[in-house]
């Protein structure tokens, strides 16, 4: 019964951390909330479908999360719409291959992977204003933001993101916008990308034996609607704390933070393997 307790706290801190981060970064906070859940639907022996659990669970909540970060947005006019939903559509396409892939593959390719490529995107995002990177971005038009929507949502389908933590440096980088509007239109395509990813892993879980209770297919009811409950309230904040932050500065705390959850992912790949 205490560890029980335990883990509702867990969970319950960790909505805060996620919704935060999805509203100042544009990001659906599956990066946090997977290692999480990973780490306890281990400890509870569910370690044989604990990563599939995890990354739908993780998506299931950031369909809500992003909903309400989206209208957030709204208000301030930071969102375009039409990127958005063509990111979306792509999106969807891409999370339902990532999906189909997660339950393949290996748990540990899963992290070593990401790792390294939070740490590329973050290497990335610093040198992105060196003028000669300048005159290389992409022409904002359907056919780039479609490829760009597919390969995000196979991320998001792999790892259990809503595809913000990709998209947003993807569009500053490669795409050449400014933080803020690459935000807005991340969380708005990330509406899109989740519903694609948790319909997804609902089918493919569906028949899966010896899943965690209150489970439909890999998508945990009990975990979401811990987790819906804090970082919803906790998307405001970090909207409001990401629009009266300056440009430079959000870039480098967007950074740093991809940085430390590379470590962190790395270090439960040594700890689980």
């Amino acid at each position: 019964m205490e560890f029980f307790i335990q883990v509702i706290i867990i969970l319950l801190m960790c909505g805060i951390v996620a919704g935060f981060l999805a509203g100042l970064f544009g990001i659906g906070g599956g990066v946090v909330m997977v290692p999480v859940m990973f780490i306890l639907l281990t400890d509870l022996g569910y370690e044989e479908h604990a990563m599939a659990m995890s990354v739908a669970t993780s998506a299931a909540v950031i369909l809500p999360t992003a909903l309400v970060g989206t209208i957030k947005m709204n208000r301030g006019s930071n969102i375009s719409y039409w990127p958005a939903v063509i990111l979306g559509a792509g999106g969807i396409i891409g999370s339902v291959i990532g999906s189909t892939i997660s339950v393949i593959i290996p748990k540990e390719i899963h992290i070593a992977a990401f790792s390294g490529f939070l740490i590329f995107m973050a290497i990335w995002m610093g040198i992105k204003h060196w003028s000669y990177l300048d005159r290389y971005h992409l022409s904002e038009s359907t056919t780039v933001f479609i490829i760009l929507g597919i390969l995000v949502g196979i991320g998001a389908g792999l790892f259990g993101i809503g595809g913000g933590v990709i998209l947003t440096p993807v569009l500053t980088s490669l795409v050449g916008m400014n933080i803020h509007r690459s935000i807005g239109i991340s969380l708005t395509a990330m509406v899109f990308i989740a519903s694609g990813t948790v319909l997804s892993y609902i089918l493919l879980g569906t028949g899966i034996q010896d899943l965690f209770p209150f489970s439909i297919g890999y998508v945990n009811i009990l975990f979401m609607v811990l987790l819906v409950c804090t970082s919803i309230p906790a998307v405001r904040l970090g909207v409001r704390t990401g629009q009266k932050t300056s440009e430079k500065n959000l870039l480098l705390l967007f950074i740093c933070m991809l940085m430390i959850l590379a470590v962190r992912m790395l270090f439960s790949l040594f700890q689980f393997t």
